[in-house]
């Protein structure tokens, strides 16, 4: 064999049993490392366990939004999955559940809300009425108030602008002494954060353009009512809007008509004009003359009453 030859097989040789031997260190230290991280990962799943998978269950939710009196129809809701543990007491999973078989709302009449539903909310019972049932007032009214209704006109009711579900305040303006010569007018607010169910016999929410009505529902207690009554008697009630959100009730003062005047600015055009005053002419000081009187050496300085002495018409002119 040539020298060439045998020299090209040796180093073939040598290349081949030190890559073995590289191979070989690379496999055992990964298998190594391998072995020194899986504790360290095991570790680490204990301490975080997975979340286990949750158990659902069906929901009867709302498709859309839907109003206190609207009418219920199977359209108007859905079916989704949720955890059964997220699940409410009562609520329904089968629109079988409130609608029967042979539900036909000619017939047995319609399902109404008796409460407001947002879209995706979830279906209870006490919030919907049965078959043949209505958006009843007294289904809204809270635990312990009462509604009653007050008179009211475009002045009075905010011009339209108050709709259901708004706050008010209660302005009380009177004549305590009624007998007086000039008459003295009182305001004072006798309630406040008082809840609108009601605009005339509307309960709707969604009114978005105002409207003049005749009669105001509100949410007041019992002795409020009764003060009511006896406000609408004995002065005139106005509603006073409030703000959206706003009902921290506020410190308020009477006012009465010489307050009132007292609040005037003097450059404000409504300000009580004053009473004329009279004005007495002084008499007039009656002519006097300066005359001096000479007696020998001596002279006086007189004062003498001017006489005006008119001429008569028939008197003629000397040299005349």
């Amino acid at each position: 064999m040539r020298t060439n030859t045998l020299v090209t097989l040796g180093a073939s040789a040598v290349f081949g049993v030190m890559a073995i031997i590289l191979a070989r260190g690379w496999i055992q230290d990964a298998v190594e490392n391998e072995f020194r991280q899986t504790p360290a990962q095991a570790a680490s799943l204990a301490a975080f366990p997975q979340p286990v998978e949750a158990t659902t269950v069906p929901v009867l939710v709302a498709n859309t939004d839907l109003m206190f009196g609207d009418e219920l129809t199977p359209q108007a809701l859905r079916i989704i999955d949720m955890p059964e543990d997220a699940v409410p007491l009562g609520a329904l999973s089968e629109l079988s559940e409130i609608f029967p078989a042979d539900y036909d709302p000619l017939i047995s009449g319609a399902m109404v809300l008796l409460a407001d539903i947002r879209m995706n909310e979830i279906i209870l019972p006490h919030r919907v009425s049965g078959l043949g049932g209505r958006g009843s007032l007294s289904a809204r009214i809270r635990p312990g108030y009462r509604a009653v209704a007050v008179r009211v006109d475009d002045v009075t009711g905010v011009a339209g602008f108050i709709v259901p579900g708004d706050l008010v305040d209660i302005q009380y303006v009177s004549e305590p002494n009624p007998d007086l010569d000039i008459p003295l007018y009182r305001s004072d607010i006798i309630l406040q954060s008082v809840r609108v169910l009601g605009i005339d016999q509307s309960q709707n929410r969604k009114q978005d353009a105002p409207e003049v009505a005749r009669t105001v529902t509100l949410e007041v207690s019992h002795m409020d009512a009764q003060a009511l009554a006896i406000a609408q008697e004995g002065g005139v009630i106005s509603l006073v809007l409030r703000a959206a959100g706003e009902a921290i009730p506020s410190t308020t003062k009477s006012l009465d008509t010489r307050q009132l005047d007292l609040r005037a600015n003097s450059d404000s055009s409504a300000k009580k004009p004053r009473r004329p005053v009279r004005v007495t002419p002084k008499k007039s000081t009656p002519p006097v003359a300066q005359i001096t009187v000479i007696r020998g050496d001596t002279s006086q300085s007189v004062s003498v009453r001017k006489e005006t002495l008119t001429p008569s018409p028939d008197s003629e002119l000397a040299g005349g």
